[in-house]
């Protein structure tokens, strides 16, 4: 059995070491994931495909990334401007986990679907390789699912510490998103032949902070390049 240690925080003011106090916003009783396994056989007892290999073999060791809050935008995207509202949350709330950087001309390019970001912020690590793959939550439907797209990834927890964005593209350039506490959001998929157990652990900001600084001397580096920088910056420490 591998475990794989997770952290969840939110704020992109600086990602690296500030946070809002999530604690003052999100429910004591708030459990970011469940087996997407388990979640599709209870609403969808005995269907055929339950019980194919090829599915179950799939929805091993994936979870089901659930909103701890509720959220309600307004979209309103143009040629000449941008608008986004959430009208019931506070403005300390938007400034600190709505991203809408992605809008700016130079990150949006010629796309007709808006991109926006929600720093609901996962970390995950693992002490050996475990690749780690996003996706939308294609099999749950809810306001959110039907009207956004989120943006797919993967990456080898073990060489490579991020905090992972919940970004995704909105289907129309004008839109209301109801996201409800307990919606889902996205998959996290954990690509290994050993069952997976999730422990929760303090956030990582060191090892954040050393993948951030590698990052931001190349963007779009391959991610090879990044394992082996991480690797090499880790083994001069040693």
């Amino acid at each position: 059995m591998k475990t794989i240690k997770w952290s969840f925080h939110t704020g992109h003011k600086n990602k690296v070491d500030h946070s809002l106090n999530i604690e003052d916003i999100i429910d004591k009783t708030y459990s970011p994931y469940t087996s997407l396994i388990s979640d599709a056989t209870n609403n969808r007892k005995g269907v055929v495909f339950s019980k194919c290999p090829a599915v179950t073999d799939f929805m091993k060791s994936t979870y089901v990334f659930r909103s701890p809050i509720d959220i309600n935008f307004d979209i309103e995207i143009t040629d000449e401007s941008c608008k986004v509202y959430c009208e019931n949350i506070s403005q300390e709330l938007f400034d600190d986990i709505i991203d809408i950087e992605f809008l700016d001309k130079q990150e949006r390019g010629d796309s007709k679907y808006p991109l926006l970001g929600i720093d609901f912020l996962n970390t995950f690590t693992c002490d050996s390789s475990v690749m780690l793959q996003v996706f939308p939550a294609f099999m749950h439907y809810n306001d959110f699912t039907a009207k956004t797209t989120v943006i797919p990834g993967e990456y080898d927890i073990n060489k490579w510490v991020r905090p992972i964005e919940l970004v995704f593209e909105v289907k129309n350039r004008s839109e209301q998103i109801n996201i409800k506490k307990g919606d889902a959001l996205s998959y996290f998929k954990f690509s290994c032949d050993d069952s997976v157990k999730l422990e929760n652990s303090a956030t990582p900001w060191e090892e954040i902070s050393i993948c951030n600084n590698l990052r931001n001397s190349n963007k779009f580096k391959p991610l090879k390049v990044r394992y082996r920088s991480y690797k090499e910056y880790n083994d001069k420490k040693d």
